[in-house]
């Protein structure tokens, strides 16, 4: 992975705990509100979720889903740094569940805007340019392993 400045990561960690922070259900509703936005910016996403297989197949498995994204997302951000070796063997092994999914890697940059748009909910206010810079920063780091799983 590519290697990440202390300072972007304490940024993306402060406002992580921030948002985390402000709503007791916040892990499960994360998760929701970034795929809601996803929708939005790319309709064919919906296809990975199942909703090509009728409405309540999709919302079923877009929930699921949604419930374990800001576990995720807390995961890697508490290994940002530390242990590159096992940060890289985690988004490899999650890049591969990705490409057994059907996931396309043109999505990923849609994925971001519906993260940094969850994060400005929940923080209620828009990002400073700093935070939004170590958001993509480490957004697109991360995704980047993730790709270069799918395509291998």
């Amino acid at each position: 992975m590519k290697e990440i400045g202390y300072s972007t990561i304490s940024i993306v960690l402060e406002t992580w705990d921030a948002a985390k922070f402000s709503d007791k259900d916040f892990e499960e509703d994360f998760g929701m509100v970034a795929l809601k936005k996803l929708f939005e910016l790319q309709p064919r996403a919906k296809k990975v979720f199942g909703y090509d297989k009728g409405e309540e197949e999709g919302k079923a498995h877009a929930d699921i889903h949604a419930k374990a994204f800001g576990g995720l997302f807390d995961s890697i951000f508490q290994m940002l740094g530390p242990d590159k070796e096992f940060m890289e063997e985690m988004l490899s092994q999650l890049g591969k569940r990705h490409k057994k999914m059907g996931v396309n890697p043109s999505f990923f940059p849609f994925m971001g805007q519906a993260v940094i748009h969850a994060m400005e909910s929940y923080l209620s206010r828009s990002l400073t340019e700093e935070e939004r810079d170590a958001w993509e920063e480490v957004y697109d780091a991360v995704s980047g392993d993730i790709v270069k799983q799918i395509l291998s």
